[in-house]
C-alpha cells in the first residue's frame, strides 16, 4: 500500500501549491511494478493525488511513469483500506503530507497495525511526517529508538521552505526518541532498521524502492555494493569439514591460535606451523573466548541445558565451569575491560555483561535499545562483536546493522552508546594502531575495512575464501603483526548456491600493526 497526500497547498500567508512530490511516487511505483508487487495507491480524502508542480515530470519520465501517473488519479480512501491485506506500507514525501498525515487516525491506526504484525513500513523524504503521530499499543512512539532519516533541517533550509511547513520534521522525529541519521543535502541516502525502512530526500527515491523489494522478497539490501575494493593477499592456513561453524578466535602471544566451533562445543588449537588438533570440548555451543594473563581461556558457552556459562578452560585442555548466568540468554562476543574483568556481549537480550574472572561473579554492565534486536523474530544476533579502542568500547548490532561506539569511564564504567556508523552488517572486528578497523561481514560474505573517517574498503570476498565469515583478530607475533586471520562457516547461515563450503582460516595481509 502507497498512502500519498490529499493536501494541495502551503498554509499561512503564501499558501501556494505543492502535493506529492512525483519521482517519489513514480519511480517507487515503477520498481515496485517492474518486481510483480500488486500495489494499492490510498490517500485521506481517495480521488487524484496533488502534485506538486515544481516535480513535474520531463516528456521522457512522463513517458516512463505512465503507470504510475495513471495509478495517481484514482486513490483509494485511505479509511477504506485494511492492514490485513497488505505486506508493506509506503509513505512518499513532498510538502503535502506535512499537513494532512501527521494527525491522520486511520493511517495511525494502520501503522500500529503494521508495526504489531511485523510488517514493513517505508517512507522517504516528507513521508515519514506519517510516522509522527504513531504510536505502540502502550502509547510509546513508533518511531522511538528507531534508526531512521528523512528531509533534513539543512534541505529545508536550503530550498527556503523552513518557515512554511508546521514543523521541523528532522527536529520532531529527534523529539520523539528517533535516532536520526542525516546525510549531506541531496545526498542517496537510505537507512534500514528491521521492518523500517526511510530515505532522506527525492535522490534516495530509486534505493528505497530497491531496499523494499529486497524487504518484500526476504533478500539482503544490497549495503556494499558501492564499496570501494582493496583486495588484499589472502592464504587459507586450516580446513574443516562442511558444516563446521567455526565462531571466534583468540590468538596467544606465541602466535597459537585457539578457535571456537559453535555448533560441536569445540575449541581447537593451532600452532605457528600449522599443527591444528582439538583441545577443549564442553556439552553444549561455544561462542566468543579471550585468553588470561596467566594463558588459560575464558569462553562464553551454552551447556546442554540451555545455561548461559562462562568456563574457564586450562592449558591442558581441561574444562571448568566458573560462572553461570541464569538471566543471561545468549552469550557471545568478549573482550577484556580491565583488571579481572571481561565484558560479554548477550545477543539477544540486548546487554553486556561484566564479568569477574576472579570473584566468578558477574552483572549488566550495559543494557541499552541500541545493543538490542529491532525484531524478535529475526534469529540474527543484535550486540554481538565488542573491543576496546581508545577509551571507548565499539559493538556491533548485526540484525540491525550498526556499529555502536560506547565511552568509557576511567573505572571502566559506559557513558551513553552513540551510533558510530549504520548499513553495516559487522559480525567480529578488530583494530589496527592507525585506528582502521576490520570487521568480518558474515552473510555479505567479505571483510571490510573502515577508516577513522569511516571509509568503507571491501578487502577480500568469497573468492578469497571468505563465505560465511565470522570473526577476526590480528596475528601477534613479528611474522605476522600485520596480518588478520578470519575465521568462516562456510556460509552455513545463508548457504551459498553452490552448496555450504568447507570452513576455514584465513589469513589477509593488511601491512598495518594490529593495535
Amino acid at each position: 500500500m502507497i498512502v500519498t497526500t490529499s493536501h494541495d497547498h502551503f498554509e499561512g500567508a503564501n499558501p501556494h501549491p505543492t502535493g506529492v512530490w512525483l519521482e517519489e511516487f513514480a519511480v517507487p511505483y515503477m520498481e515496485l511494478l517492474h518486481n510483480g508487487v500488486e500495489i494499492t495507491v490510498a490517500s485521506p480524502k481517495g480521488g487524484s493525488m496533488p502534485i506538486d508542480p515544481r516535480s513535474l515530470p520531463t516528456p521522457e519520465q512522463d513517458k516512463a511513469w505512465q503507470r504510475a501517473i495513471a495509478a495517481s488519479k484514482q486513490t483509494t480512501q485511505l479509511s477504506k483500506v485494511s492492514a490485513t491485506e497488505f505486506d508493506a506500507i509506503f509513505l512518499p514525501g513532498g510538502h503535502g503530507p506535512m499537513f494532512d498525515l501527521p494527525d491522520n487516525s486511520d493511517l495511525q491506526q494502520l501503522l500500529r497495525e503494521f508495526h504489531d504484525t511485523g510488517k514493513i513500513i517505508a517512507a522517504v523524504c516528507h513521508g515519514p511526517v506519517g510516522l509522527v503521530g504513531a504510536t505502540l499499543s502502550d502509547g510509546t512512539p513508533l518511531v522511538k529508538d528507531k534508526v531512521l532519516t528523512s528531509y533534513t533541517n539543512s534541505e529545508e533550509i536550503a530550498v527556503k521552505l523552513d518557515k512554511e511547513v508546521p514543523f521541523s520534521l528532522e527536529e520532531r522525529l529527534r523529539d520523539l526518541g528517533a535516532i536520526f541519521i542525516a546525510h549531506e543535502d541531496k545526498a542517496d541516502h537510505v537507512e534500514k532498521d528491521g521492518k523500517l525502512i526511510t530515505g532522506q530526500n527525492p535522490n534516495s527515491s530509486a534505493s528505497i524502492a530497491r531496499a523494499l523489494v529486497a524487504a518484500l522478497n526476504q533478500q539482503l539490501p544490497a549495503i556494499f555494493e558501492r564499496t570501494l575494493e582493496a583486495i588484499a593477499p589472502a592464504q587459507i592456513v586450516a580446513e574443516f569439514p562442511v558444516n563446521t561453524f567455526l565462531e571466534n578466535l583468540a590468538i596467544a602471544p606465541d602466535g597459537t591460535i585457539f578457535i571456537t566451533s559453535y555448533e560441536d562445543g569445540k575449541v581447537y588449537r593451532m600452532t605457528q606451523t600449522g599443527e591444528l588438533t582439538d583441545f577443549a570440548k564442553v556439552e553444549g555451543n561455544m561462542a566468543g573466548i579471550v585468553i588470561e594473563p596467566t594463558g588459560d581461556l575464558l569462553v562464553a558457552a551454552t551447556l546442554k541445558g540451555k545455561e548461559p556459562t562462562i568456563c574457564r578452560i586450562q592449558p591442558t585442555g581441561s574444562v571448568e565451569r566458573i560462572l553461570t548466568l541464569p538471566e543471561a540468554i545468549f552469550l557471545n562476543g568478549m573482550t577484556h575491560l580491565q583488571g579481572n574483568l571481561y565484558l560479554v556481549a548477550d545477543s539477544y537480550k540486548g546487554a553486556i555483561w561484566a564479568v569477574d574472572a576472579i570473584s566468578q561473579t558477574a552483572r549488566i554492565w550495559l543494557e541499552d535499545p541500541l545493543l538490542a534486536r529491532s525484531d524478535a523474530s529475526n534469529p540474527f544476533p543484535a550486540v554481538n562483536g565488542i573491543k576496546i579502542y581508545q577509551n571507548a568500547l565499539f559493538a556491533s548490532n548485526t540484525q540491525r546493522q550498526l556499529l555502536i561506539r560506547i565511552p568509557l569511564t576511567d573505572d571502566g564504567a559506559p557513558g551513553k552508546p552513540e551510533v558510530f556508523l549504520t548499513n553495516v552488517n559487522l559480525d567480529d572486528f578488530a583494530f589496527d594502531n592507525l585506528g582502521n578497523l576490520y570487521g568480518t561481514t558474515h552473510v555479505y560474505n567479505s571483510v571490510i575495512r573502515i577508516s577513522p573517517t569511516k571509509e568503507i574498503t571491501t578487502i577480500a570476498k568469497a573468492e578469497q575464501g571468505m563465505t560465511g565469515n565470522t570473526a577476526v583478530a590480528f596475528g601477534r607475533t613479528s611474522n605476522d603483526n600485520t596480518s588478520i586471520y578470519i575465521t568462516t562457516n562456510g556460509g552455513m547461515s545463508l548457504p551459498p548456491s553452490t552448496g555450504v563450503e568447507l570452513a576455514k582460516v584465513v589469513r589477509l595481509e593488511v601491512g598495518v600493526q594490529g593495535e
